[in-house]
């Protein structure tokens, strides 16, 4: 326990000493964030950390509560998920004892009837106590009306509760899969749809493209005119694309300025088609600053396009993915490179020198 005690106080003193240097006040929301970081178990926040540091080291309180919207309450609305699961598998667990000891119940009843019944047919005339017998038989059947009324009510208690479980159960699941700067899906949902993707694609032979892209110059874009007009920007985007994916594709923010999509039963042809069409149609929106309608200018994206090849795990297409971006970036941006024209690419010089 003294162990436990003296590590969280040092984790504290780390934590207010970071907030100390980054120059943030030690508000409730900040030594949260800055308390997880400190602690190292989560990897992504400390990327996004160094990602919104200044030159001089500083964080401000705009990215400071992003960080803790990302990172801090939808991890909660995740444990709420886990929560709410495990209310509903207990109350279907509950309702099931019920159901059973109610059966139990029944079988006895019956075979009591039962009993009753041949003794009665048997006993008739010989035995003049008929009437106890008649007795005992209503005291049964009336026993098991009661308990059926009991399981009924019990049944209707839990059916409703197990529906009202099950709409918070998929709201939650719905908001904790979605990014909430842009309302399309995050990177948790991202993760869990390609593996799913990838696994049916093998399964059933068929074709699967990925299309990694990224907003050009974001950094020197929200540098020059502030994080809500880089907001702007990213909603912008994403609207853009979002209204280009159709049927089961899936749009999703991969983080930052970073999307991908993941586009089932497609070739990496159409994929390449599908993307120089969203990057054109990005490009040919015009940006205004909201409060002093200045022009911001023209906003472009660089992408890179994988497409599935066995054995190809979830990180090897992703992985090529990102090279194709990689190389469209080196190339001067604003364009769309697949894995095939890089593959081209790379094997130019050795053609040239043989």
């Amino acid at each position: 326990m003294t162990v436990g005690v003296e590590s969280t106080h040092r984790m504290a003193e780390l934590t207010l000493a970071a907030l100390k240097k980054i120059g943030l006040p030690a508000t409730p929301t900040n030594y949260e964030i800055w308390y997880a970081h400190a602690e190292g178990k989560n990897p992504a926040l400390s990327r996004d950390i160094q990602k919104v540091m200044d030159g001089f080291g500083k964080v401000s309180q705009a990215d400071a509560e992003k960080l803790h919207q990302t990172h801090i309450q939808h991890a909660d609305l995740s444990r709420d998920v886990v929560d709410l699961v495990t209310r509903f598998q207990e109350e279907v667990t509950d309702l099931y004892d019920v159901i059973e000891r109610t059966g139990e119940y029944a079988v006895g009843h019956n075979e009591a009837l039962d009993g009753l019944s041949d003794q009665l047919r048997q006993t008739t005339r010989e035995f003049p106590a008929v009437g106890k017998l008649l007795e005992g038989m209503v005291t049964v059947a009336k026993d098991m009306h009661s308990q059926n009324e009991q399981l009924e009510t019990r049944l209707a208690d839990s059916v409703t509760e197990i529906h009202t479980l099950q709409r918070n159960v998929e709201y939650i699941q719905a908001e904790a899969m979605k990014d909430p700067l842009t309302g399309i899906a995050n990177r948790a949902m991202f993760d869990r749809s390609l593996e799913r993707f990838v696994g049916e694609a093998v399964e059933k032979g068929e074709a699967l493209a990925l299309v990694m892209a990224d907003v050009d110059h974001f950094k020197n874009f929200n540098d020059k005119w502030g994080h809500q007009t880089g907001d702007q920007v990213l909603r912008l985007v994403a609207e853009v694309m979002n209204a280009n994916v159709k049927g089961q594709d899936l749009l999703a923010r991969y983080g930052g300025e970073e999307f991908a999509i993941i586009l089932p039963g497609t070739s990496l042809e159409n994929a390449q088609m599908l993307a120089d069409r969203i990057r054109r149609a990005v490009e040919s929106r015009r940006l205004r600053r909201r409060r002093t309608d200045e022009n911001l200018g023209v906003i472009t994206m660089s992408m890179g396009i994988s497409a599935h090849r066995a054995p190809d795990t979830i990180e090897t297409i992703i992985e090529r993915a990102d090279q194709c971006l990689y190389a469209a970036k080196e190339s001067g941006r604003n364009q769309v490179i697949t894995e095939d024209v890089l593959k081209a690419k790379r094997s130019e010089p050795s053609a040239k020198a043989g």
